[in-house]
């Protein structure tokens, strides 16, 4: 049986961006998106574990959604506030990424403490982790705080040569530059804690 995760949300690239996110979270899980409630229906064959809808879909389903509430996060520019209220947890997709990446984390680690352990073994092992050096970890850890080059060298007392080698080695062995994924990797590696950012 395989797992997915389904985003349900009319703004195309919102969910392209959240799919990305999510992927970098929860690499074992499969994540969808779809434009409307129908076309969730019409393709539904796997097992969802999560919802991620927008507001909008949300309060026009809600007798779909309803029995759903603890595997539904809602999308919502704002506090969604109306839809605390209702029960449903809440994500502000109109925050600035790193903000964004935060509360994500922060959800995956209130609902899965122990990581989704069960859905690895039913879905035949995780990701592959690449090992960093506690070097590579302490570079990571300063550039996710939002350290320059200089900073961090002095803060390790080694070159800034010493320094981009260090970075260089990291994106390589995590296949990207891009903050947000280092960021993910970091919280969920233990490196950096979430109450850091």
């Amino acid at each position: 049986m395989d797992f997915r995760i389904a985003i349900i949300d009319t703004n195309s690239l919102s969910s392209i961006a959240l799919q990305s996110i999510l992927i970098d979270i929860i690499p074992q899980v499969e994540v969808q998106i779809y434009s409307s409630i129908q076309q969730l229906q019409d393709n539904q064959s796997d097992e969802i574990v999560h919802y991620f809808a927008s507001s909008g879909i949300v309060f026009n389903n809600m007798e779909f959604f309803v029995p759903l509430k603890r595997k539904t996060i809602v999308l919502c520019e704002g506090d969604g506030k109306l839809m605390k209220e209702n029960g449903f947890r809440t994500l502000n997709i109109s925050q600035p990424e790193n903000s964004l990446l935060k509360e994500l984390l922060s959800l995956h680690q209130m609902g899965h403490p122990h990581g989704h352990a069960n859905l690895e073994q039913k879905h035949g092992g995780g990701a592959v982790s690449t090992e960093l050096s506690s070097r590579e970890q302490e570079v990571l850890k300063y550039v996710v705080l939002g350290y320059f080059n200089k900073e961090i060298a002095e803060k390790l007392h080694i070159t800034m040569a010493t320094v981009a080698f260090h970075r260089n080695n990291i994106s390589e062995k995590l296949g990207s530059r891009s903050l947000g994924h280092l960021t993910i990797y970091a919280v969920m590696h233990g490196i950096v804690k979430i109450d850091e950012l």
